[in-house]
């Protein structure tokens, strides 16, 4: 696929000395103009019509935190009719639940959908991977990290529990520290960053889970905490931490990079302020400061989503409200699944869903496709490299790249820890 170019240019901002990976003041680094329009010869005769899964409600740790992320898509969508195609994307939402999910799922496989973005994560949606499986539609995992070997025709586009695992441990390390305490909830794991000590929390006493941490840190058992759990959970824990130790590192698995974390820290603490470090991709607004070939595929996309967000027939993903009110939240992994979708039907020279999946499978799609993040590689069911992986450090400093919250709730932004540096 060609990309066509619009001239909106994105400039670079400056981020703090101290912030690994990311431009000092007065740099004067600038991002050059970018590609917005994608163009796709697979859709310019009728519309490509990919489904989209995500749950409006959920259990914490069934995909309701990656609820405002989705978003993306719509900008994938955006892109492409820019490029002068035609593409309708159907949102159905699965509710958290399995039987949502296998109903969803099913759904639009009888609709005939192209491709589908499970657009949600937890273990609520294997049944509807096992169910799909049957099927000759691809589905597109841009959340989901769950555990064992994916059933045919899925493919993860997120990063792998072990990557993110790797990530989280070399984040550690470039701090110098190595007994974590780790807390779980909500479902979600951290086997592999080892352990000082270790908790399954089940919400039932944050203050007393705090006392215990702060005795292990005074007697020298612990130098850090890793937190998995869904974002609110992972909030109520930092929370609780901050009245007690206000020095002690803090790492977090990737829902902490999802707009509930920051707003319910915001709520709960009344500062969002900390040197947090995470797991994920050099594919985010800080990745913009930067003047790497990733930047100016990051780069593009931003300039996407300002545009998508300044045109007022530009909806989000349910219809519901104009496109801007959403925009501040929407993510890369949901955008580039969609255009993953859009890279296989361009290669197979079809819309039907047994073509797609046929072209999608081998196929490496790449930013001159239209991703704005790491090539993805459908050789395998996981199709992210893990050397994409890396550890991301949180900073309050906003990259102006996207439209504020339209309810002025608090953000974090994420960049990637330079594990070269030292």
């Amino acid at each position: 696929m060609a990309v066509s170019v619009a001239g909106l240019a994105l400039a670079g901002c400056s981020g703090s000395d101290d912030e690994p990976g990311v431009g000092g003041p007065g740099d004067g680094s600038a991002i050059s103009p970018q590609p917005v329009g994608v163009a796709n010869a697979g859709t310019a005769q009728a519309p490509l019509r990919i489904g989209v899964v995500v749950s409006l409600t959920s259990d914490p740790g069934q995909g309701q935190d990656w609820l405002d992320g989705a978003e993306g898509a719509r900008v994938a969508e955006y892109r492409l009719d820019q490029g002068g195609g035609a593409v309708d994307l159907e949102v159905l939402d699965d509710q958290g639940t399995a039987n949502g999910a296998i109903t969803a799922v099913e759904q639009l496989v009888e609709s005939g959908v192209a491709g589908i973005v499970l657009a949600t994560s937890g273990d609520h949606v294997q049944g509807a991977l096992e169910s799909s499986a049957a099927s000759e539609t691809a589905v597109l995992l841009p959340y989901y990290r769950g555990p064992g070997e994916l059933p045919a025709n899925a493919f993860r586009t997120a990063p792998t529990q072990g990557d993110v695992d790797a990530a989280l441990l070399a984040a550690l390390g470039e701090q110098g520290l190595d007994k974590p305490f780790v807390l779980t909830a909500d479902g979600l794991s951290a086997d592999g960053v080892g352990s000082a000590d270790a908790l399954a929390y089940r919400g039932n006493n944050v203050e007393k889970l705090a006392r215990r941490i702060t005795v292990a840190r005074a007697n020298g058992r612990i130098d850090s905490v890793v937190i998995a759990a869904a974002a609110a959970t992972q909030a109520e824990i930092v929370s609780a931490l901050r009245g007690r130790l206000e020095d002690l590192p803090i790492v977090l698995t990737p829902e902490a990079q999802t707009p509930t974390f920051a707003a319910t820290l915001d709520t709960s603490a009344g500062t969002i302020a900390s040197r947090f470090a995470s797991a994920g991709v050099d594919a985010s607004d800080a990745t913009t400061m930067t003047s790497s070939a990733a930047a100016d595929a990051v780069a593009a996309y931003f300039a996407a989503l300002r545009l998508a967000a300044g045109d007022d027939e530009v909806t989000d993903l349910f219809g519901d409200g104009a496109f801007v009110d959403a925009a501040g939240e929407a993510d890369i992994a949901s955008h580039d699944a969609v255009i993953a979708v859009a890279a296989a039907a361009a290669a197979a020279g079809s819309l039907e869903p047994a073509d797609v999946l046929g072209s999608l499978d081998g196929l490496t799609v790449s930013a001159g496709d239209g991703l704005a993040g790491p090539d993805l590689d459908f050789s395998d069911s996981d199709t992210l490299a893990g050397s994409a992986v890396v550890p991301l450090l949180a900073t309050v400093q906003d990259p102006g790249v996207r439209p504020p919250v339209a309810d002025g709730d608090a953000r974090l932004f994420w960049f990637a820890l330079d594990t070269g540096s030292s």
